[in-house]
């Protein structure tokens, strides 16, 4: 363990001895100060120790000054310390096991250097124990302080009757404290409906129930670094999969730690270029699904399987299965001899999975504290506890801005994030899209549509700001667009690991929302119907040797859909190419020529990714979108072993199949083939619509 040792000129006294003896116990000690018995002020050392336990460059924290009260006091000013003074035993035990401590603070004219000693091998052989009642109690203490650093960042509500009659109606049907009971009565008057949404209401006891999987998690990590591992790659798709690009592209992977990337696409460019960078003997894959079946993960996995079979003696030691019990994954993980299986709590519905096995284990090899993003999570858990008012509550207050104003017109959630923190977006646009979007109703998240001025936006936006700490940057995007009327909402993250806190607070908000539009926000009921028409594009193909035809859409097709459309539609790109730059400035290009020229919000995604996303929004969602599929054929496809076809064709498969089920649907879906390379070919895309337009 590396211990943070410091100390004041009185504590000076047996800091000698405290350090010779954590050496000889096998731990490595960052001495912390100070130097000398010149006399010293104590809060100076205090702080040092406490931001090393904060910032992780100490597992745990020991200051020593004359009564040990000076130092315990100034510690606990540090967020995210918990400094314990202790002159016995049970004390210095108990605080580890029952509090979690992780500082200890010791005072020279107390006790002796002899029981000083003692007293800290007692603190660091101590383990918090993870029972329920501790874990319930140590939420509410982070929850005083996840209160005080709410006030302190100023999470900004837009002043509006909706919001305001949205607070009442959830204050009137209880839904805090009914979520957390998880009544199902809350969305569904139908028993059956009723009994599966108590079953995907897991996520609410993640914060807790992870609490005693931390250490076998950590440890997992810490075998893989040893074993020399440079890269993680996880396979996956929508929610097993956007919590880890969350984190891997928020926290820089640390010395030591393994770099960790996402491959969810079937698009024979993006695994090429994976293949070829990747040193498959030193490279360990992440399949991740929650049902063990999704057909992206199922190809990739036997892709790279075989690649991996032809270079190393044990190929079932690269790879690591996260999924349910009992799923057609967790037995191939067995049958293959993978290196370690996680099956996770079955009562967690995938988008709402990224304080579980989904999002912490991923982000444990990428070198991520996963313990403190936890405690972030539980601290906002209980800041949205059962008996806090829908007024009074972070979640609640944010589901009544999306639900209310959504219901009132404003369904597109337009994001503006800070830089470092932007791949929230593709999370949050998951998790709302897809839980909201059914029934004809739903949330639009428009993410990463380069800002404009307020002329450019249409009525139906709420803009939400999530900065870290105060991004100016963020704050002049929003800023200007408050100023002309429309609603705004910010928050704020005090630092990197409150995104714990937000994937916590977003959930609760989605399943808040889903009250206020009438909508069960666990299904997904039109998810199913792309799969089966890709499944029928592929049994075409293999009767015939090519897919289904469907005519080609123009430019001008697009232009005159555009021209006709109707005040809260909006445009959605759709693109089944390689994601890279230059491509997706294209896209980004295109979207804000098309707001700019239209003033309709505008989303892209690329394909087959967009499916495990706002696939259920755009068939089941309200029917304002105009769907436009951009489509490239691949001559060089990666074969998928057991298959006849390759990556190309599944890939054009998947994006045919949307296509027919969209027409099936009667939505507004063009279908636009695009010839030469991408980037450029969109580019004639933009320029032929705003000669158009």
């Amino acid at each position: 363990m590396r211990v943070a040792l410091g100390c004041d000129h009185r504590g000076f006294l047996y800091k000698h001895d405290v350090a010779r003896a954590l050496r000889e116990d096998g731990h490595e000690v960052v001495d912390c100060g100070t130097m000398s018995e010149e006399p010293a002020d104590y809060p100076d050392f205090a702080r040092a120790v406490g931001v090393a336990v904060r910032d992780g460059r100490a597992d745990a924290g020991v200051l020593i000054c004359g009564s040990g009260a000076g130092v315990s006091i100034a510690a606990n000013k540090i967020r995210g310390v918990r400094a314990a003074l202790c002159h016995d035993l049970f004390t210095a035990r108990q605080s580890r096991e029952d509090d979690d401590a992780n500082v200890l603070c010791i005072g020279t004219g107390v006790v002796s250097v002899h029981q000083a000693i003692a007293l800290v091998r007692e603190f660091l052989g101590a383990r918090f124990s993870g029972a329920e009642r501790h874990v319930r109690r140590l939420a509410k203490v982070l929850a005083l302080e996840r209160g005080e650093l709410l006030a302190e960042c100023g999470d900004e509500w837009p002043a509006s009757a909706a919001v305001t009659a949205a607070l009442d109606r959830l204050a009137r049907v209880s839904a805090g404290a009914r979520i957390w009971r998880k009544d199902g009565s809350l969305w569904s008057d139908a028993p059956d409906v009723r009994a599966a949404i108590a079953n995907r209401l897991g996520w609410l006891d993640l914060p807790a129930a992870m609490r005693p999987r931390i250490g076998e998690i950590e440890e997992f990590a810490a075998d893989v670094r040893r074993a020399g591992v440079t890269d993680v790659v996880l396979l996956g798709m929508g929610g097993s999969s956007l919590a880890a690009e969350v984190l891997a592209h928020t926290f820089p992977p640390p010395p030591g730690a393994p770099a960790l990337a996402v491959l969810d696409t079937t698009d024979p460019g993006a695994v090429r270029a994976a293949l070829e960078r990747l040193k498959l003997p030193r490279t360990l894959f992440l399949v991740s699904s929650k049902s063990g079946a999704t057909a992206e993960m199922i190809a990739l996995y036997r892709f790279f399987r075989a690649e991996v079979e032809r270079q190393v003696e044990r190929p079932g030691d690269h790879f690591v299965a996260i999924t349910d019990p009992d799923t057609p994954l967790a037995r191939l993980a067995g049958e293959g001899r993978f290196r370690r299986t996680f099956l996770n709590p079955p009562d967690v519905g995938g988008r709402f999975s990224a304080l579980s096995f989904f999002g912490l284990v991923p982000g444990a090899l990428a070198g991520v504290e996963v313990a403190r993003l936890l405690e972030r999570g539980a601290a906002m858990a209980a800041a949205c506890g059962p008996a806090v008012a829908p007024a009074d509550s972070p979640a609640l207050r944010l589901a009544a801005a999306l639900g209310g104003l959504g219901a009132a017109g404003r369904d597109k959630v337009t994001l503006a994030l800070s830089a470092r923190i932007r791949a929230l977006g593709a999370w949050l646009e998951q998790l709302l899209t897809e839980s909201t979007g059914k029934r004809g109703r739903g949330l639009i998240v428009v993410h990463e549509e380069p800002p404009g001025p307020p002329e450019v936006y249409g009525d139906d936006r709420l803009f939400v700001a999530v900065s870290l700490g105060g991004d100016a940057e963020v704050e002049r995007a929003v800023a200007p667009l408050e100023g002309a009327g429309h609603p705004v909402v910010r928050l704020r993250l005090a630092d990197p690991y409150d995104i714990g806190a937000e994937f916590f607070r977003w959930e609760m908000a989605t399943a808040a929302a889903g009250v206020l539009l009438e909508i069960n926000p666990f299904d997904e009921p039109n998810v199913a119907q792309a799969k089966d028409a890709t499944q029928a594009a592929l049994a075409t193909f293999k009767d015939r040797g090519r897919l289904p035809d469907w005519p080609a859409d123009t430019a001008d097709d697009l232009a005159r859909e555009l021209r006709q459309a109707r005040p809260g539609d909006y445009v959605a790109f759709l693109a089944y190419v390689t994601p890279e730059p230059e491509t997706t400035a294209a896209l980004q290009a295109l979207r804000a020529t098309v707001r700019d020229r239209t003033r309709l919000a505008t989303t892209v995604g690329y394909g087959p990714r967009y499916l495990h996303s706002t696939g259920q929004l755009h068939k089941g969602g309200p029917p304002s979108a105009i769907l436009v599929i951009l489509a490239t054929e691949d001559q060089d496809e990666p074969a998928i072993p057991g298959e006849r076809h390759g990556f190309g064709t599944l890939k054009l498969a998947q994006a045919l199949g949307d296509l027919a089920t969209l027409r099936a649907a009667q939505r507004r879906a063009l279908w636009m083939p695009l010839r030469g390379a991408p980037a450029a070919a969109v580019g004639r895309l933009r320029g032929a619509l705003e000669r158009a337009l």
